[in-house]
């Protein structure tokens, strides 16, 4: 009987429906975020890769370039604290 009454009221009333129009509104605004949050990735995605080349790769820079060991040695110019005679 309490079931009865229940569903009775609930098929009356307005609650169910804006319930359901509530949801409807989340699901298009979801979808709409979902939309955007993609197209800007894949511009985000692009730019990056466009930046990326245009530096130069590793394969093509020479290794003594990017040593960061590889200092000039000051004594094969001629350098006056190079030892020996001081």
């Amino acid at each position: 009987m309490f079931c009865l009454k229940m569903l009775r009221r609930l098929y009356r009333g307005e609650d169910g429906v804006t319930a359901i129009e509530y949801g409807l509104i989340a699901a298009l605004v979801a979808v709409v975020i979902i939309s955007a949050v993609t197209m800007v990735g894949t511009e985000l995605t692009r730019t990056f890769d466009t930046v990326a080349e245009a530096f130069p790769s590793s394969a093509e820079t020479d290794s003594a370039e990017t040593d960061p060991n590889n200092f000039p040695d000051p004594c094969a110019e001629g350098g006056s604290n190079c030892g020996g005679d001081n």
